[in-house]
């Protein structure tokens, strides 16, 4: 194989293998002001896994999934601003104990995640940006 070859190949490795990484974001108590931080495997993809802490301190792991953005206002209680470009995701995130956080996420098609509204089973609101 010649060098300019195997510097394309390199370069396209290199650029797949960045679209399969993570992105985290910050979650924010909207009642106490606290922060912590959340980190999205594969944020590109239609679903993957979650997993970050709550501004207690309590571990949370989970999964998300692409839905549609009428579903996602039909399936929790918080729902960040969805405009028509959006593509809305839901995360369900174990935080032990039994406590369970939901999120609904907001992103542009093929993009990693932009913002997102949270709840625990208590009421607690959290608000995700990215």
């Amino acid at each position: 194989m010649n060098t300019p070859k195997v510097l394309l190949w390199t370069g396209l490795v290199f650029s797949f293998a960045g679209c399969m990484g993570t992105q985290s974001g910050h979650l924010y108590n909207m009642k106490t002001g606290q922060a912590s931080t959340i980190q999205m495997e594969s944020p590109e993809t239609s679903n993957g896994k979650v997993k970050g802490t709550l501004p207690d301190g309590v571990a949370c792991e989970g999964q998300f999934s692409e839905i549609s953005t009428e579903n996602a206002r039909k399936t929790t209680t918080v729902s960040p601003m969805l405009t028509e470009n959006s593509v809305a995701s839901v995360a369900v995130l174990n935080c032990g104990a039994g406590k369970v956080l939901q999120c609904t996420l907001a992103r542009r098609q093929w993009r990693e995640f932009s913002y997102g509204e949270c709840q625990d089973q208590q009421g607690s609101q959290y608000s995700l940006v990215f």
